[in-house]
């Protein structure tokens, strides 16, 4: 590997880890004669499914620069945010396009080079929030549309009692229609967001949204303790020991 000449002098504007990768974008830099303003995007870590951009899938010890980010189409379109997911990366480009590599979803191929996220770009989406969990991939856009895809066992997908837990598409969230999501985060089995609220049409949206109060999360803490209870006294057998049986000693 060459080093890049300008090495020591790169400062990182934004930086996510996944579950062993981590993708980095260059801090905006200024125009100069000569000198393309788009910054640079960088991976390195465990490049399983290819999450680390580089069309193999193969480990990198040191950062290393994702050439499929370069070049005329990012000029004027450079990339601003990265996130990562567990076995996925993506970046959020000056215009609000996504580009995504790697693998979210069980049963699927992997992505193996950074691919734009056509079905938001053609739609005139411009995304302003985005987030990758274990399994999940969040966009959320300028227009209050959010979406989201890949598999959802606990319902982090968002889509409702009843509803798919799982789509290969970017499908709507319909419970956020209207919000803007100001940020998301994905987890491991749970997704959280922050949603605007400045005006009267902000408040008219988020008057549908279910809230959850102190008495609620009390009352839900306190089922789990008793079910773990229950559990405890059903392995119990009520013999003292654990439910180890007893034999006669050796005389």
């Amino acid at each position: 590997m060459i080093p890049l000449p300008d090495s020591a002098d790169i400062a990182i504007g934004s930086i996510s880890c996944g579950k062993n990768h981590t993708i980095a974008v260059e801090a905006p830099i200024k125009e100069s004669p000569g000198q393309s303003a788009s910054s640079r995007v960088f991976s390195w870590g465990c490049g399983g499914y290819g999450c680390l951009g580089h069309n193999v899938q193969a480990d990198e010890y040191t950062p290393r620069l994702i050439s499929a980010l370069r070049g005329p189409l990012f000029a004027s379109n450079t990339p601003v945010r990265a996130a990562a997911g567990a076995q996925c990366s993506m970046i959020l480009t000056k215009n609000g396009h996504v580009y995504y590599w790697g693998k979210h979803r069980q049963g699927t191929e992997a992505t193996m080079r950074p691919t734009l996220i056509d079905a938001l770009a053609n739609n005139m989406h411009v995304v302003t929030a985005f987030s990758a969990g274990s399994q999940t991939v969040f966009c959320s856009t300028k227009n209050a549309v959010t979406v989201s895809w890949g598999q959802g066992t606990h319902g982090e997908l968002g889509y409702g009692l009843g509803k798919a837990k799982s789509s290969a598409k970017p499908q709507f969230v319909e419970k956020l229609d209207k919000c803007l999501v100001s940020d998301v985060a994905c987890g491991y089995g749970h997704t959280l967001f922050l949603i605007r609220d400045e005006d009267e049409e902000d408040k008219n949206a988020l008057k549908k949204m279910k809230k959850l109060e102190t008495d609620d999360v009390a009352a839900f803490m306190a089922e789990v303790a008793g079910r773990k209870i229950a559990a405890g006294a059903g392995d119990d057998d009520g013999d003292g020991g654990g439910g180890k049986k007893r034999g006669k000693g050796k005389k």
